[in-house]
């Protein structure tokens, strides 16, 4: 696998990267903490090229050290009020509190450590899934006005570039003639795999096709197309079925509100996908059933046999699940650490009260981003509202053929842009707010102005 970004100067990379990030963290922490995150924004996806930073003191810890810099860097200069008055506050402290109390009860199923000390797999896991809504609470309080929107939204769509020139380089010279497993690659997004790849631009695509609608420019406009039609390609060649219709769904749900002339062309790729397509895109669509549709492929197979091992294992532990975090060491079916559907594996885990609350996550961000939509009354706004409502039903989908929600890498934009739909939703309502004259304050001083002025 090919994990260079392709320029030309892979020896430096490492320190660069290092270096960079370690003076936005300095910066952060005097005042500026939005050079930390927007370095952030920068290497998040990046998960090959911030392995090489490893050897170096903290590399290791370059996400962390970024976004607490942040963190630290806002309590600063602004206290706690930075942070925003949202609903979604309180269903983040709840998913805190039941997916550690979580923990404890996979301790007692396994037998294995207590969830106190970084030593342990499932605790540090749990810290890092934790990180996931902080760092969102980091991006709506560096966030001061839409310009600084616009900004996080460029280094994505920069980063975007970078990973899908990864992927791009990574499978240069294979044989797209025809599908097989070998053709397949995450570039630099790492372990979260090809179909994590997919999951990372699908989600993009979604987002940025909807922004494409509601911005001016014709420069901007033209950007967006181009970096579209690349990761268009790099989505199509990654062979995730998932994420195919993950990505249509997603553009189907925006076309509906801005641009239903959308729908023609996503209808003629349903019912056209065998003529248009690469065929090994269509090989690999049409691999879901071998003999002549009778029986499942391989694949498709192995996860109906999870799927089918993992409800035993929900009617076995049906109140509290088997705890989180546990499934990976079980091995119930062959080799697989995974139920290959983030819902099943919530439920398994977790058990209906873990279910209920994803759900209800899941629905809290849409609605931000909806809400926004419908009550700004400025153009990018409403685009990026619209943009991650349609991202996130993207990401919902992409969720029920395997785990999209628990990878750094993969939807850690996401949560950077809830922080920003979130400031945004601040802004809208505080514009919307009448403005509060002398009169209106004391309207017994402003009487007696009036009566000194006439007399």
């Amino acid at each position: 696998m090919n994990t260079e970004l392709g320029t030309g100067f892979g020896t430096y990379i490492p320190l660069v990267v290092y270096l960079v990030g370690m003076t936005a963290a300095v910066l952060s922490l005097f005042g500026k903490p939005q050079w930390g995150l927007w370095y952030l924004v920068l290497v998040l996806p990046l998960q090959t090229t911030r392995d090489r930073i490893i050897p170096f003191p903290l590399g290791a810890q370059m996400i962390e050290v970024l976004w607490f810099s942040s963190l630290l860097g806002l309590l600063f200069t602004r206290g706690i009020s930075f942070v925003p008055k949202a609903a979604l506050n309180k269903w983040f402290i709840a998913l805190g509190i039941i997916t550690y109390i979580s923990l404890w009860r996979g301790f007692f199923y396994l037998n294995s450590e207590m969830p106190l000390w970084l030593s342990d797999r499932r605790f540090s896991d749990w810290i890092n899934y934790m990180m996931l809504p902080i760092i969102c609470i980091v991006a709506a309080g560096t966030v001061k006005n839409v310009q600084d929107i616009k900004i996080m939204i460029v280094l994505m769509s920069f980063t975007t570039l970078l990973v899908n020139w990864s992927f791009f380089r990574s499978s240069a010279g294979r044989d797209f003639s025809h599908y097989s497993n070998d053709i397949r690659d995450a570039g630099v997004i790492g372990y979260a795999g090809a179909n994590g790849f997919a999951a990372f631009v699908a989600m993009l695509i979604v987002f940025l096709t909807t922004l494409y609608f509601f911005i001016r420019g014709t420069q901007w406009k033209l950007g967006i197309l181009a970096l579209l039609a690349f990761s268009g390609y790099c989505l199509l060649f990654s062979f995730s079925r998932g994420a195919y219709f993950a990505c249509l769904l997603g553009i189907s749900f925006m076309a509906m509100f801005r641009q239903k002339k959308l729908l023609i062309g996503v209808a003629v790729i349903l019912f056209a996908w065998q003529l248009i397509l690469p065929t090994a895109v269509e090989e690999r669509i049409g691999m879901t059933y071998d003999n002549g549709g009778q029986a499942l492929e391989s694949s498709a197979a192995d996860r109906v046999l999870l799927w089918q091992d993992a409800m035993t294992l929900v009617r076995e532990n049906f109140v509290f699940g088997t705890g989180i975090y546990t499934y990976r060491y079980m091995h119930r079916v062959g080799k697989y650490e995974d139920t290959h559907n983030y819902y099943v594996k919530v439920l398994v885990e977790m058990g209906p009260i873990g279910l209920i609350l994803l759900v209800v996550i899941l629905f809290q961000m849409w609605n931000a981003g909806f809400r926004l939509y419908r009550t700004s009354d400025d153009s990018f706004v409403q685009g990026l509202g619209l943009g991650f409502a349609a991202l996130i039903l993207c990401i919902a989908v992409a969720n029920f053929f395997g785990d999209r929600w628990s990878y750094l890498q993969v939807d850690g934009y996401l949560w950077i842009l809830l922080g920003c739909v979130m400031r945004a939703q601040v802004f809208t309502e505080e514009k919307k707010k009448p403005e509060v004259s002398e009169a209106d304050v004391n309207p017994i001083s402003s009487e007696y102005g009036e009566f000194v002025a006439v007399n």
